[in-house]
């Protein structure tokens, strides 16, 4: 496979540098990064051995693919340049909201657009990714896609018209995980346990039952069913839930989330 630029150099950037070079898919010499004013780019450079270029035509000289990893808020600004230096060349976006129709205009000449979604687990190779193409992709973009996406965890294709929920089930859905997880810790430190084993019980009571889920194959409401006794202490706290309206709330979170994602697209 040919060299790889990547406009942009934040986390999501990062964790597929590291990605490529955890597999050997790329060597640190076929890869080049450029970013902003900050100093983010400089330090992924040290840290991987990748080359740092320094404008538009440097960083896609000798490259074959195109990662577009810059903040999704800075894609209205970015230099024509890129798109003009990027014909013939595979475009990959990890740019939230944007879809392959704006790609396609700025990149008209790219031989291929493809829209990704990510997650941020991607940064430990436990992420999934959703993608979506402008057009067919032949074996050797489908190639450097994989290798792409192999080093952030999963991957699969869907729809362009369904990456809006996407975006909201997967792409925000750490968010909402951390922010449960931290609830759940700050409700169990209220019940009188030192924090540390606050920690440890919480996490590995998750980790456990997500593992029990896998390796059974059964529904979630069915392990839920097996834990809970009539008039016990999981049925109590289930009702409690119930009467929290917890179901609701996580369909408004993703609702939410789903249509801010459509607004951000327009």
């Amino acid at each position: 496979m040919g060299n790889i630029a990547f406009i942009g150099s934040g986390r999501m950037a990062a964790a597929m540098v590291a990605g490529l070079l955890r597999s050997n898919a790329y060597e640190p010499h076929q890869i080049a990064c450029i970013g902003g004013a900050g100093t983010s780019s400089l330090l992924l450079s040290q840290e991987t051995g990748i080359r740092l270029a320094s404008s538009a035509a440097d960083v896609l000289m000798d490259a074959d693919a195109v990662i577009v990893a810059c903040k999704p808020q800075q894609f209205a600004g970015l230099d024509r340049e890129y798109g003009i230096k990027s014909s013939g060349k595979l475009v990959i976006s990890v740019l939230a909201g944007v879809r392959l129709e704006k790609l396609t205009a700025f990149f008209p000449q790219a031989r291929a657009v493809v829209r990704t979604v990510p997650n941020t687990p991607g940064a430990i190779g436990k992420g999934i990714t959703v993608w979506s193409s402008a057009t067919a992709l032949s074996a050797k973009d489908g190639d450097v896609l994989s290798a792409l996406l192999d080093g952030l965890g999963e991957s699969l294709e869907l729809p362009e018209e369904q990456l809006d929920a996407v975006t909201a089930i997967s792409g925000s859905g750490p968010g909402f995980f951390f922010e449960f997880l931290a609830a759940y810790e700050a409700a169990a430190r209220h019940l009188g346990l030192p924090p540390q084993v606050v920690r440890q019980l919480v996490r590995e009571t998750f980790k456990g039952s997500l593992a029990l889920v896998e390796s059974t194959g059964e529904k979630p409401e069915s392990l839920r069913d097996q834990v809970t006794s009539p008039n016990g202490t999981t049925r109590a706290g289930l009702d409690a839930l119930d009467k929290a309206n917890l179901r609701d709330a996580i369909a408004a979170a993703l609702i939410a989330a789903r249509d801010r994602s459509r607004e951000l697209s327009r």
